[in-house]
């Protein structure tokens, strides 16, 4: 079996070493929840009677930054990709 699988990039495929892939994979997890957080943020600051978009960015940018939310989110991402990845694998046997 080959470490080694497809990614497609635009309208592009590139082979590229399986590790590579999921890592990829959860920073994109990371990613959308990084921006769904905002928009929840962000959105909740603007029903606010002393809100707005930048009260909300800052109070954003300040959760975004804070190590135990960052750590929280990249150990979902993890386990979800291994989980969905051991699935599939067990799927073909």
């Amino acid at each position: 079996m080959s470490d080694r699988t497809m990614i497609a990039l635009g309208r592009s495929m590139f082979s590229v070493p399986r590790i590579a892939k999921r890592a990829l994979q959860v920073l994109t997890a990371v990613g959308m929840t990084a921006m769904v957080a905002l928009v929840v943020i962000v959105m909740n600051s603007l029903l606010m009677a002393h809100g707005g978009f930048v009260p909300g960015f800052d109070a954003w940018y300040g959760f975004i930054r804070r190590p135990d939310i960052i750590a929280t989110m990249v150990l979902t991402a993890v386990v979800t990709v291994g989980y969905l990845f051991w699935e599939k694998r067990s799927d073909k046997r």
